[in-house]
């Protein structure tokens, strides 16, 4: 390759009186790749940022793994059961008990059914970060006052759940336990009044609509379970390695237990956001290969145009090689061009909304408020690398068909 060829690439490329047309179809070739390459950006950033809010609210919520027994059996053993497990994994930073159940609750004008979580407020925070999520009032279970002046046990709700209840902190609650047919011809329901302490918002909508917060004493007291709890919560140095964490357990926990890790308990939507991605990606491509057709089409089209022009190049000593890396320089422009506009204007898109978020989203639709973002440096380089070697590669076809034209039979071309 020498400046000649360079040179004479560049000169075909532009745009000129006899081929303005010819031009054109280069032109829209190349922004037909900067579209393709725009998108891919935008769409694979939208798509990682939208699994990491997910995986980061996952994480907030859920503890890295846990410990239950089959069929909700409770655990009276919890203590020497978290001794156990803390001596042999040296990972575990942080342990808590809890009971997770299904009640009835009550406002004064609102009733409705939700899940509720029975924590030791202080040992939670070692394995949740809901305590970081308070907006109103504060991270505590402990009993206080309500509007009234008496002492109710302290609860803690989502502000979805608070906003569908038309409560605020220091209002009563009333936790009602769902009755069996049998239990209903029995005593009357088991019933608490608990006063709001606190109101949390993560936004993500399936946990601030639907989740409350008690006292582990008050939520055993309910149910009449003693001392026992339901599980047992862990915090590991390293969230993606709970899965091996949790595999190690199970063997040597016995029946009734079992251990589940937070990617296990949200299997399905971590696998979604994989096939999201690759269809997403798989898709967008095909945008960029049909510019690569155009390149296909504009390159054909500047060979019939430049027959002559060729033939002369030939009878003047240029190799059939030269004349080929002529054309494929040609192709080369388009791609690298189309392919570094649409990727410097795709990050400067993604880079002003990962700082601004000023496109929002519909807190109820989806589980975060604003559109994510997050660019990896290995998505853009496959980007550049896939989008510069498909328009390469479209240049071969009309690059061989210009190399092969006969030099007497091209200069008499008309």
């Amino acid at each position: 390759m020498n400046k000649l060829e360079l040179l004479i690439a560049w000169r075909y490329l532009g745009a000129q009186r006899k081929s303005l047309f010819v031009s054109l179809i280069g032109i829209f070739s190349m922004l037909g790749v900067s579209i393709g390459v725009f998108a891919l950006v935008v769409a694979l950033a939208a798509v990682n940022g939208f699994e990491e809010e997910v995986t980061a609210q996952m994480i907030g919520k859920d503890a890295h793994l846990e410990i239950m027994s089959y069929n909700g059996e409770p655990i009276a053993s919890y203590d020497s059961l978290t001794r156990e497990a803390k001596t042999r994994d040296s990972n575990i930073v942080a342990s808590s008990p809890f009971i997770i159940y299904k009640v009835g609750i009550s406002s004064k004008k609102v009733n409705d059914g939700i899940v509720i979580y029975g924590i030791d407020a202080e040992s939670a925070k070692g394995v949740t970060d809901i305590y970081k999520y308070i907006k109103w009032g504060e991270y505590s279970v402990d009993s206080l006052e309500d509007l009234t002046g008496k002492v109710r046990p302290g609860i803690i709700l989502g502000s979805g759940l608070a906003n569908r209840l038309r409560v605020v902190v220091g209002d009563k609650l009333v936790l009602q336990l769902f009755q069996s047919p049998d239990e209903a011809l029995g005593s009357g329901p088991k019933m608490m009044m608990c006063v709001v302490s606190g109101i949390f918002e993560t936004g993500t909508y399936e946990y601030d609509g639907n989740l409350a917060y008690i006292g582990l004493k008050e939520m055993q007291k309910l149910l009449g379970m003693g001392d026992a709890v339901m599980g047992i919560q862990f915090r590991i140095k390293d969230h993606w390695k709970a899965g091996e964490a949790a595999y190690d357990m199970s063997q040597w926990l016995t029946y009734p237990y079992y251990s589940m890790d937070w990617k296990a308990k949200n299997i399905t939507l971590l696998k979604w956001m994989n096939y999201e991605k690759f269809i997403v990606a798989a898709v967008i491509c095909l945008i960029i290969l049909v510019a690569a057709f155009n390149i296909i089409s504009s390159l054909i089209m500047v060979v019939i145009d430049k027959t002559k022009e060729i033939g002369i190049l030939r009878s003047m000593g240029f190799s059939k090689a030269g004349i080929m890396r002529v054309f494929m320089l040609m192709g080369s422009f388009i791609g690298v061009g189309g392919t570094i506009a649409g990727g410097t204007v795709g990050l400067v898109l993604c880079k002003l909304q990962e700082a601004y978020h000023f496109i929002t989203l519909p807190g109820d639709v989806y589980v975060i408020p604003y559109f994510p973002i997050s660019v990896h440096l290995i998505d853009v380089v496959l980007i550049f690398v896939i989008g510069i070697a498909l328009c390469v590669l479209a240049t071969l076809l009309p690059a061989w068909k210009a190399s092969r034209l006969d030099p007497v039979g091209a200069i008499r071309h008309e």
